[in-house]
């Protein structure tokens, strides 16, 4: 079967369904799903599993170390073991936006576009990939089962300690896997990803009175901002790396010399021996500062590994291209300086795209946006390029 009749058949399976993607949609948009509320994440993940039960899929849930779930469906041949080969596409449903959002700016379009918090990044992924799936189950009399898992993670925007090991469990036996993160605003996909980390200092020092005793005690704030000004010089950004103290806090009142002081940092790296690098480095300084009645500490890393280009992954993206010409589109691929899990995917060894969501800007901001159209668009190159995959990878 020729991949233009098969475009043809997805075709038709999704646009019958379009109003179904948008009312799924808007009911995301309006449940608030941020990172830091799992019982908000798990009730939208409890939502999701209906939803795959509905389509005749076979619903799985992770729970780790006490963090929100992650939700896996399936969809394979009768028989099959659940490990069995498979495409695996895999979203996040959780957002940076605290409870409450949904109620205040909830879900709203315009001509060209859908508004609303996470309705790009990346709920309108979510829909997509659940509608190509269905489309995927409408062509099986002329294309045959197509083994497909979908796996939605409960914590990306805060780095993926949770739903990170499962991703990475779930690659072992994946053909390929599709991120379904949002198309670039330009429309592109992505092909490649930088890495970043997640850590936090604290430094310790020993209060005393600021006006009577203030040469008893040993500022761990004064202590932070050295260590933050140290940080600030590894930074290397034409080069692709950066280390950033976003956020910061300590002490207890201005005439408290402050005996405790921490903050919270993020760097980015293009290769692992960059990442190395910046790690021994914010360790060696940090080490520095154990001295004078201080004692400074840096946690582990949680984070994303990048997503870099090799052979597979340009193989899979050639064949995204393919597809994206059976519907009229000239698909190009974009490296971003945004971190996100398909790092750990192309790390397993796995075939590995994303972007494939639809197309969105804006995001983390009041002013998200989803380009309406790029819905059914995208759900259908999905399934074309999942299908095709499916025969391909093996």
């Amino acid at each position: 079967m020729t991949e233009t009749r098969l475009a043809e058949k997805i075709a038709a399976a999704v646009d019958e369904r379009r109003d179904a993607m948008f009312s799924l949609l808007e009911d995301m948009v309006n449940r608030d799903s941020g990172s830091n509320d799992s019982d908000d994440v798990n009730r939208l993940g409890d939502h999701l599993a209906s939803c795959i039960a509905a389509m005749g899929g076979k619903t799985e849930r992770f729970a780790r170390d006490g963090g929100a779930i992650t939700l896996s469906g399936t969809w394979l041949p009768p028989g099959a073991a659940r490990d069995a080969r498979r495409v695996l596409l895999v979203g996040h449903r959780d957002t940076v936006f605290p409870a409450g959002t949904a109620a205040a700016r909830p879900f709203r379009r315009d001509e060209t576009r859908a508004y609303g918090p996470g309705v790009a990044d990346m709920k309108g992924g979510i829909v997509a990939g659940l509608f190509a799936i269905q489309a995927l189950r409408a062509i099986e009399d002329i294309a045959g089962p197509i083994p497909v898992e979908i796996l939605l993670t409960s914590d990306e925007e805060t780095g993926s300690a949770v739903s990170g090991p499962v991703i990475a469990e779930r690659c072992k036996t994946a053909k390929t896997a599709f991120f379904l993160e949002p198309a670039r605003a330009n429309g592109a996909v992505v092909t490649g990803r930088d890495g970043g980390d997640l850590l936090r200092i604290d430094v310790h020092g020993k209060a005393a009175h600021a006006g009577n005793s203030f040469a008893d005690g040993v500022s761990a704030v004064t202590g932070l901002a050295a260590v933050i000004a140290d940080f600030a010089t590894l930074s290397n950004d034409k080069e692709g790396y950066s280390v950033n103290v976003g956020l910061i806090g300590g002490g207890s009142g201005a005439i408290i010399v402050a005996d405790h002081a921490w903050g919270e940092v993020y760097t980015r790296f293009s290769t692992m021996e960059q990442r190395a690098y910046l790690l021994d480095a914010m360790h060696g300084i940090v080490l520095g500062y154990n001295r004078d009645g201080l004692r400074a500490t840096l946690s582990e890393p949680v984070g994303f590994l990048p997503f870099v280009s090799n052979k597979e992954n340009a193989a899979l993206f050639s064949l995204v291209r393919e597809a994206g010409g059976a519907f009229g589109l000239e698909l190009e691929g974009v490296t971003t300086r945004g971190a996100a899990d398909a790092g750990i995917a192309t790390t397993s060894g796995v075939p590995t795209i994303c972007g494939m969501g639809p197309v969105g800007g804006n995001l983390h901001t009041d002013e998200e946006f989803m380009v309406s159209e790029s819905l059914p668009e995208r759900a259908k190159v999905l399934a074309l390029a999942v299908a095709m995959a499916s025969k391909r990878f093996l």
